[in-house]
């Protein structure tokens, strides 16, 4: 499935009031000096301080709901922004999230740029050097059919025949046993994927199935059925190990929202 991947974005210090002893007028060429001198020393300073009041998330600009909840550009509902939010409380931090390409992830949790990604596996991004948490909830890889489309019962029966996808996802499962016989048919997003399929492009679309859940839960009326399922394994949250995060108690957080039906709780909303 997919390989998702943001850039971490620090709230921009308030302006101070400029002092009073720079009031008088200062001679352009001294300005420009000043003006250079200035520029060289912030670059050499690097990257501010990371605020420990906040955790910062990723959340990956292909996801759509239930996982991402995209508005304006912002992050306004689902999964991800639910967990979030839950996780930093137990923390006694404050969620934040940056949007950005599911490809960019890794590289900003190892770049510092964000604290942590969920609903991640090292199947779909480069994980050395991070923090993994212990599995929370399975991706299950599913072929959604529209209901004038045959049925299936196993993946060799669509070789040949245009599947649903999206654009930089990867699905081993499906490469694996159809080969170069596998037909992409790519939208930018899942929401699209499936809207395709509804509409009568394609007969098949892969997905995930939380995703069809709650695309059959909002929108009965297109008549979307599960023809079968392809995969299923683990998904985790993964963290930045350059910004001082507490991971012992981040892990231990993670541990009780399972422990405690939380998680579970909150999956079930979108179901």
């Amino acid at each position: 499935m997919p390989q998702p991947g943001p850039v971490r974005r620090r709230a921009a210090p308030q302006a101070r009031q400029a002092p009073q002893i720079l009031r008088r007028s200062v001679p352009t060429s001294l300005a420009v000096a000043l003006a250079a001198f200035v520029a060289s020393a912030a670059a050499l300073a690097g990257p501010a301080a990371v605020d420990d009041r906040t955790l910062l998330f990723i959340a990956p600009a292909n996801h759509t709901l239930p996982f991402v909840g995209l508005q304006g550009g912002e992050l306004r509902s689902g999964i991800l922004k639910d967990l979030g939010e839950a996780l930093a409380v137990r923390v006694g931090r404050q969620a934040r999230f940056v949007v950005m390409p599911a490809k960019r992830a890794a590289l900003a949790l190892a770049q510092g740029e964000a604290d942590g990604l969920c609903y991640t596996s090292p199947q779909w991004i480069d994980g050395a050097g991070l923090h993994w948490s212990r599995p929370l909830f399975d991706y299950v890889g599913v072929i959604a059919r529209r209901g004038d489309a045959a049925a299936v019962t196993e993946i060799g029966q669509l070789a040949g025949v245009a599947l649903g996808t999206v654009s930089g996802y990867h699905y081993p499962e499906v490469e694996q046993a159809l080969g170069e016989r596998f037909v992409r048919d790519d939208a930018p997003d899942m929401d699209r994927n499936l809207a395709k399929l509804a509409a009568g492009r394609i007969g098949y679309a892969l997905t995930e199935k939380l995703t069809l859940d709650y695309s059959l839960r909002e929108s009965p009326q297109q008549g979307l059925q599960l023809a079968l399922q392809t995969t299923r394994y683990p998904t985790y949250c993964a963290f930045s190990p350059s910004r001082g995060l507490p991971l012992p108690g981040l892990d231990r957080a993670l541990d009780a929202m399972l422990a405690d039906g939380s998680l579970a709780k909150l999956l079930a909303r979108y179901r």
